[in-house]
């Protein structure tokens, strides 16, 4: 194909035997209209003729069951989960803009009110703006969303099949954009507007209300309040996992409303250890960012509530694959196993090929199949090589021997015990047929020997030569796999010997490691699309840092002015602004990998079978990725800061 596609067809024999629901029958059967007959005409016709359980259905019904249901229903509401998340961090960010914005036109709204403004004036000005912003920022995402939106169609359409297509522009996503966008805004900006409202008129001098202690104590005992509350509901979701989503959203509420006090006290913290480290220049960064603790909390919030998110399904998805691999080692009976692609087959002489090579010390095929019991419970067997499965595989015989498994049959303890089975005990029934369809000649088995094994091999195992082989190539019993002992220290070398013997990609040659990653394998597709779609909103928080280092900027001319004047030089105050940027951006990463780590370890730890894992090496890559957040976010405003004239500086009437 000119798109570089493959194309696989089968006969309708094949077809049938490896696809159809049942012998010579159909999936799905299509129709065409003749002209003058439309869709919905011709299905109800064919309708009066098909058999109750079937339906005939239009192509636009099937496109439009397609689109609404399913995964594409789980597609669009994880979607709107993640942009429901970036708009909640977005909130911190405009509702902090905004009331640095206030501080710094302090003085201005008191003029206002001086010449007669209401409060009411006042807070409609502030929202009006905020309407304008979230107006301009409404457009510019909507034009960015519907072209991610041509983007992402034409790289579903990579066939060239012309399948992938945009729907056309209607005002039903527009307003819905333009309302979310607008409203949001408005929200975040109307306590920031109610402060500013409530400056006096005689304030006309100061350009910064202080925050009250009255209302931060408030505040600490309502967050410590409900960080309690979270992180009781966090402990109970382990033996109640339905918990979590209510106990999740609570403690991160919690710890946002607690923030301010937390980011005192680790500030307080990392007063000495800055001191020593640079200096002045660390006192001094760490002074600013305990200077205003909302501002502080606002700021390390939007990192916070993105980095526990990651933190929370990068520790869930770790905990996941670590029992997917102990499975795969469970699993894997033997060095090497050989299996087929999907919907690929495992040939019958592949046994025989892999026996032949010089480092292959032992091989046998495995065969899953039934064994119908005389009073029709249907046992599941293994069909093996009896000369050559105990050493192929990791068995352990409790009582018998597997070396009279031709004649017999050998069962798990558990199976014995089930049944009252014994060795000697006669097992009586028939094997289902290769076709599955049909059962075959009845059997009588002795129990051989009574074993431990992998889940590969249990609970029963009888020799391939007693499984009934009916005439016909499509009736030969189906090959699950074909496990291979190799040699002492020879593994490697006989996994590349079995690949150029047998010469045939639609077979896996794994041993126990390719075995492990293959178990993993499906996560780490569904782990990069959650960072992808979590990364929007941490980088909402590197803005917030950007933004707030920018003001700190505009606020602090005089300081920095003065700064300058006793000797500190364009590159010290650069260094001031960059420690202030990193502490903030890790004092908002460890809340963020602490809640993180907490939800995650009480979503894994609700499930028995999972153990839980800390991932160590990622959380320090956390760490420094908000290091790096830090120094990114503080370059701008350092290179501002040093370009401000020093005599301006001083004579600046900013405080």
């Amino acid at each position: 194909m000119d798109s570089g596609g493959t194309l696989t067809a089968f006969d309708t024999a094949t077809a049938q035997r490896h696809f159809a629901p049942g012998p010579k029958s159909y999936s799905a059967i299509t129709l065409t209209a003749a002209e003058g007959t439309s869709d919905a005409q011709l299905a109800q016709r064919a309708q009066k003729s098909l058999p109750s359980g079937l339906r005939a259905v239009t192509r636009a019904d099937l496109e439009s069951g397609a689109a609404s249901g399913g995964d594409a229903d789980k597609l669009t509401t994880l979607l709107l989960s993640f942009a429901g998340v970036a708009l909640f961090v977005s909130t911190f960010l405009v509702a902090n803009t905004f009331t640095m914005l206030s501080a710094a036109r302090a003085r201005e709204h008191a003029l206002l009110r001086a010449i007669g403004a209401t409060t009411n004036h006042v807070m409609r000005m502030v929202l009006t703006e905020a309407a304008v912003v979230g107006t301009a920022a409404s457009a510019i995402g909507y034009g960015l969303g519907v072209a991610a939106a041509h983007l992402l169609g034409s790289l579903f359409d990579a066939s060239g099949a012309g399948n992938a297509t945009v729907p056309a522009l209607s005002a039903k996503p527009l307003l819905a954009a333009f309302a979310v966008g607008i409203g949001v805004t408005v929200l975040a900006a109307y306590v920031p507007a109610r402060g500013a409202a409530a400056v006096p008129p005689v304030a006309a001098l100061r350009t910064v209300q202080p925050s009250t202690a009255a209302s931060l104590r408030r505040r600490n005992t309502i967050g410590l309040i409900t960080t309690a509350c979270g992180a009781l509901l966090i402990a109970a979701a382990v033996g109640e996992p339905n918990l979590l989503f209510g106990a999740a959203p609570l403690l991160l509420v919690g710890l946002i409303v607690l923030t301010p006090l937390l980011a005192l006290g680790v500030t307080g913290l990392l007063r000495s250890p800055l001191t020593r480290l640079a200096g002045v220049r660390g006192k001094l960064a760490v002074e600013n960012a305990r200077r205003n603790p909302r501002r502080t909390a606002a700021t390390a919030t939007t990192l916070m509530v993105g980095l526990a998110m990651i933190t929370a399904v990068t520790v869930a998805v770790t905990s996941v694959n670590r029992y997917d691999e102990r499975e795969a080692d469970r699993s894997m009976a033997s060095d090497l196993r050989i299996t087929a692609v999907d919907f690929g087959e495992v040939g019958g002489d592949t046994a025989t090929r892999v026996a032949r090579l010089a480092d292959a010390e032992a091989v046998t095929p495995v065969i899953p199949t039934y064994f119908d019991l005389a009073d029709k419970t249907p046992l599941s067997v293994t069909a093996v090589d009896p000369a050559t499965v105990e050493r192929a595989a990791s068995l352990t015989v409790r009582e018998g021997s597997l070396d009279r498994l031709g004649q017999g049959i050998a069962v798990t303890q558990e199976v014995a015990a089930a049944h009252g089975w014994r060795l000697g005990s006669h097992v009586t029934g028939s094997f289902t047929s290769p076709s599955g369809h049909t059962p075959g000649a009845k059997a009588g088995l002795p129990v051989v020997a009574i074993y431990d094994g992998p889940e590969d091999l249990t609970p029963a195992l009888v020799s391939e030569r007693v499984l009934p082989r009916p005439a016909g190539a499509e009736n030969r019993p189906n090959i699950d796999s074909v496990l291979v002992k190799a040699a002492p220290s020879h593994t490697a070398a006989l996994q590349e010997e079995i690949r150029r013997a047998l010469d045939n990609p639609a077979l896996l040659v794994q041993d126990r490691a390719d075995a492990r990653a293959a178990a993993t394998a499906q996560t780490e597709p569904f782990l990069n699309i959650m960072y992808a779609m979590l990364s929007v909103t941490v980088l909402i928080g590197a803005l917030g840092v950007v933004n707030t280092m920018g003001m700190a900027v505009f606020e602090r001319v005089r300081e920095i002015g003065l700064l300058r004047a006793i000797g500190l030089d364009r590159g010290g105050v650069g260094s001031v602004l960059r420690l202030e940027s990193v502490t903030i951006s890790l004092f908002g990463s460890a809340l963020g990998v602490v809640a993180g780590t907490a939800i995650g370890a009480a979503a894994v730890l609700g499930q028995e079978v999972v153990p839980l894992v800390i991932p160590w090496d990622r959380t320090a890559l956390f760490f420094l990725a908000s290091a790096a957040i830090g120094v990114l976010a503080s370059l701008w405003p350092g290179r501002q800061a040093a370009r401000i004239p020093m005599l301006e500086a001083i004579g600046a009437d900013t405080e």
